[in-house]
């Protein structure tokens, strides 16, 4: 949206008047008209009509200078001077004069021009709005309660307005006369700071005892003094300033008790923060302790009658502080204090319940610390209980398993002894029951190996190496070399991570899921088993999938149970141990292990590992108690 502009041209060259015209013509935010005129009187007459909003006056006039023309003229409106020659002695007193900006015409462009115009009219606005608020200031300053003083560099009065005569308690009038005649003000500062020309403020006392705040404002030929009545503030301050530093020895004393930790911290605390804080010794007794010298005999006497409620006699007050019917100590607060007998201040009922609370938690945190060191004691007994339970439980399944295998290789030998001298002497029902005592003595004796494993998991285990599950899974394929040739089994691993973990425990787990997954196939299905790994944020999950006859999902979390198997042993060898095995180590790794239901034909186990090993407490003992046999169906081992 444009705006109207009147522009004056004040210039004998038209050709330099008609490029002024054509630089502004093109100026979108004016609506520009245009009056011209060669000579200063000429121009001077337009200005007795309608006042243009900017005049472009040229310095060199056939009858003026542009500078006569403006002192003469006095133009109520934005001026830029233009000359053919940029001279600084010029421009300097083109501005006194009242130009708001000067130009070289040789230099001039339709930018400079523009930004020139815009530039002088708001400079001049903004001139006429401060002349504006100057006038409007003095019409305030007239009318204003606060007392308003111009002085000379030598401290005579000027000016003074009536509020600053009663403020000063003068009945003359004191303009022409040295502000110092009033002879009171030597034992102040205001007539330092006068003399000083400064900027500054100065607090004065009237004969009358009036509290005056003092402004002074130097100018460039005199000092204006601002002065208003203070009384009622200082007094305010005075009392905020008190308030203040209770308020702060307040917040000093609540810091300090609460840091406190035993009931003699808050003894400390309170004779500390006392004296700061409510002007009075204090002395907090605890239950038990003798009276000292300092109490009063009638202190003394009040105690020993049993305290039951608070007292002020005389320069002491003494307050039981009890907590639901427990008595947690007794303060006395001893000297002269800001409170009347029998009426003691919120300041002091605030402290005293300060100390309870303080006390009230110190007493807490003994107990919390005795209780604490009975149970660390407690814990440190059954701890080493533990370890020799364990220690005893693992060296018993070590001498279990030598002493019931023991007998088992003797029933074994014999057996197959007989079988090999004897077996023609024997018909095919004996010869039969011989095949399966060996049987049943080969399976007790992977039986007690297995358990043996089991126990082992319970003792600590080795420290956790950094392992690259790529290798040590390749090295757990040459083991099941002879299970893969036989079931005509293939492999497939995809790339695997190196992570901190017991090596033995990570091969006996990759043992038993490859070898499951072998092992259960289908008939007449080679068995086709893929291992893959995939991070997860903070954790690994691996994941091991097979073609083979698959768990049931009502059977998904039972497998892991000890011992549990879904086929009998004539279908599928195993104890059902290896699963539970399984979840022990994974467990004890701060992973997961489950089993979900895979698309098509097969088994899909996945188990989680953390990148981070979990952090044990090396004087802890490792014990996992034994899942309990649950009667069912067998499951794969």
């Amino acid at each position: 949206m444009t705006r109207p502009l009147h522009v004056l041209v004040v210039d004998d060259s038209p050709e330099d008047a008609a490029t002024y015209e054509r630089y502004l013509r093109g100026w979108p935010e004016w609506e520009l008209s245009f009056t011209l005129a060669s000579l200063g009187e000429e121009g001077a007459g337009q200005l007795r009509g309608t006042p243009p909003d900017l005049i472009l006056l040229d310095y060199q006039l056939p009858d003026m200078t542009g500078v006569e023309f403006l002192l003469e003229v006095r133009p109520e409106c934005a001026v830029i001077i233009l000359t053919g020659v940029g001279d600084e002695e010029i421009a300097v007193q083109a501005m006194r004069a009242g130009a708001q900006d000067y130009l070289v015409k040789g230099r001039l462009s339709a930018d400079s021009l523009r930004r020139a115009a815009q530039t002088a009219l708001n400079t001049f606005a903004l001139s006429r709005a401060l002349t504006r608020a100057q006038a409007q200031q003095t019409e305030l300053l007239g009318s204003i309660t606060d007392g308003v003083l111009q002085l000379r560099d030598d401290l005579t009065v000027l000016n003074l307005n009536p509020a600053a005569q009663h403020l000063l308690g003068t009945h003359g009038d004191l303009r022409g006369e040295s502000l110092l005649t009033l002879s009171w003000l030597d034992g102040t500062p205001l007539p330092g700071l006068l003399r000083s020309g400064q900027r500054g403020n100065a607090e004065v006392l009237t004969p009358q005892g009036t509290s005056l705040h003092a402004r002074v404002y130097p100018g460039e030929q005199s000092l204006t003094v601002y002065l208003y009545d203070d009384s009622a503030r200082r007094e305010v301050q005075a009392r905020e300033r008190a308030h203040t530093r209770q308020l702060n020895a307040l917040y000093g004393a609540a810091a300090t008790l609460n840091a406190a930790r035993t009931r003699e911290d808050v003894q400390r605390a309170a004779a500390g923060a006392a004296p700061d804080l409510l002007g009075r010794d204090a002395l907090l007794l605890l239950p038990g302790e003798p009276p000292p010298g300092a109490l009063p005999d009638d202190a003394r006497r009040w105690l020993a009658a049993g305290a039951q409620e608070g007292l002020q006699a005389g320069h002491w007050s003494g307050a039981p502080l009890v907590h639901d019917g427990q008595a947690l100590g007794t303060l006395f607060l001893l000297g002269e204090g800001p409170e009347a007998p029998g009426a003691p201040t919120p300041l002091t009922a605030t402290f005293t319940q300060l100390l309870l609370t303080a006390l009230l938690r110190a007493t807490l945190l003994e107990r919390e610390q005795q209780d604490r060191q009975t149970l660390e004691e407690r814990v440190r007994a059954r701890t080493a209980a533990l370890e020799r339970s364990n220690r005893d439980l693992e060296q018993f399944a070590h001498v279990a398993s030598h002493d019931l295998k023991e007998p088992l290789r003797t029933i074994g030998s014999f057996t197959q002894l007989l079988q090999s001298r004897y077996a023609a002497q024997l018909d095919p029902r004996a010869q039969r029951y011989m095949g399966i005592i060996v049987d049943g003595a080969h399976r007790m004796s992977t039986l007690i190996d297995d358990v043996l494993a089991i126990s082992r998991l319970h003792a600590r285990p080795s420290p956790p190496t950094r392992t690259d599950l790529n290798g040590l899974v390749q090295e757990v394929l040459r083991q099941l070399e002879v299970l893969l040739s036989d079931t005509r089994g293939e492999v497939s691993v995809g790339a695997l991570p190196t992570l901190t973990v017991n090596a033995t425990q990570f091969t006996q787990l990759f043992l038993n899921l490859i070898g499951n997954a072998l092992k259960f196939h289908r008939p007449g299905v080679p068995p086709r088993v893929q291992l893959s790994a995939q991070q997860e944020g903070s954790t690994w999950r691996f994941t091991v999938q097979d073609n083979g006859i698959g768990v049931p999902t009502e059977y998904a979390e039972r497998v892991f149970v000890i011992f549990q198997r879904l086929q009998t042993r004539d279908q599928y060898s195993g104890n059902g141990i290896g699963l539970a095995l399984c979840r022990r180590i994974v467990e004890g790794r701060g992973g997961h292990i489950w089993i979900d239901t895979p698309d098509g034909p097969g088994t899909r186990l996945h188990f989680t590992v953390p990148v981070a090993p979990p952090r044990l407490d090396p004087e802890q003992p490792v014990f996992t108690p034994p899942v309990p046999v649950v009667e069912a169906d067998r499951r794969p081992g």
